[in-house]
């Protein structure tokens, strides 16, 4: 498999396996942004014969050894990234799905995420930056609020803030 990326990581290209010898020599003569993640051969097995299931020798006597496969290597163009030269998963925001508040302007709830931080704030775009990872939320009316995490890598997250009446 050819996984082509971009300098951040994010994967916009990949091609599956089997792929052709040309294909993957063009593919790997490029200066950067291309990872060949080629089949692994499954661990040796001793053969068997495939009518009578008897296991086969060597004429030398040793057992005649074969590969059952190969495993392709996964790689998802939406839920993962290159980093580090490497196919891995992207990071989840660790937070709710729903924050629920008084609308008193005093109660608040915080939220811990990266730094800086894209939001869209009920569609609109916003980007928090030295807020020492962390996001203190207040409101000083009842509404509810939608926020839209969309910080690359992370997997984008959306968090229902609702801000109840005051007693």
């Amino acid at each position: 498999m050819i996984v082509e990326y971009e300098q951040n990581g994010r994967i916009f290209h990949i091609i599956s396996d089997p792929v052709h010898s040309l294909v993957l020599d063009m593919m790997l003569q490029r200066d950067s942004g291309v990872l060949n993640l080629p089949p692994i051969p499954k661990p040796l097995e001793h053969e068997r014969d495939w009518d009578t299931g008897e296991l086969r020798y060597n004429e030398d006597g040793t057992p005649k050894m074969v590969s059952p496969g190969v495993t392709f290597q996964r790689c998802d163009i939406e839920t993962d990234y290159v980093f580090d030269g490497a196919v891995t998963p992207r990071p989840v925001f660790d937070l709710p799905d729903v924050v629920e508040l008084v609308a008193d302007g005093v109660d608040t709830r915080k939220l811990t995420i990266p730094d800086p931080c894209d939001i869209l704030i009920d569609g609109e775009p916003t980007t928090i930056s030295g807020a020492l990872n962390e996001l203190e939320l207040a409101a000083d009316m009842p509404a509810e609020y939608t926020l839209e995490f969309v910080q690359w890598p992370y997997m984008p997250k959306t968090v229902k803030v609702i801000a109840h009446a005051a007693l």
